[in-house]
């Protein structure tokens, strides 16, 4: 089982996947790194989550992601980390829900987990 992680520093989107096909799970919102790794970790454990393929933005701001990346190991030591650049994913997003015809309120609430289900789509079909 897959979970993929559009990270943000105060709103987290998850996406999950046993197969193919990735589906947006779920929005979480936070107020620090660990308490993420907390609500995350619990929906590994309910879930059987065993992979986590985590999005990154390369620049001054990679640190963020490979911080939380070894924290939330440390927890999860049985959960494998899979980083990949998730550069545009937002934007993707919001750009997909667009030609949807979502409305604008109902695309906020929605665009980190369709971002996290991109992200996640997106390393299924590469290593699938």
């Amino acid at each position: 089982m897959y979970l993929g992680i559009d990270l943000g520093k105060k709103t987290t989107g998850l996406a999950i996947s046993s197969g193919q096909f990735a589906t947006p799970l779920k929005t979480l919102t936070h107020k620090s790194t660990p308490e993420a790794i907390e609500k995350i970790s619990a929906i590994c454990a309910q879930e059987s989550v065993d992979k986590v393929v985590l999005g990154f933005v390369e620049g001054k701001i990679k640190s963020i992601f490979l911080d939380f990346a070894k924290k939330f190991k440390d927890k999860n030591p049985t959960i494998e980390v899979i980083m990949v650049d998730e550069t545009f994913t937002t934007r993707q997003a919001q750009e997909s829900m667009i030609k949807l015809q979502i409305s604008k309120n109902k695309r906020l609430k929605k665009e980190h987990e369709i971002a996290a289900c991109i992200i996640l789509q997106s390393y299924l079909e590469e290593h699938q």
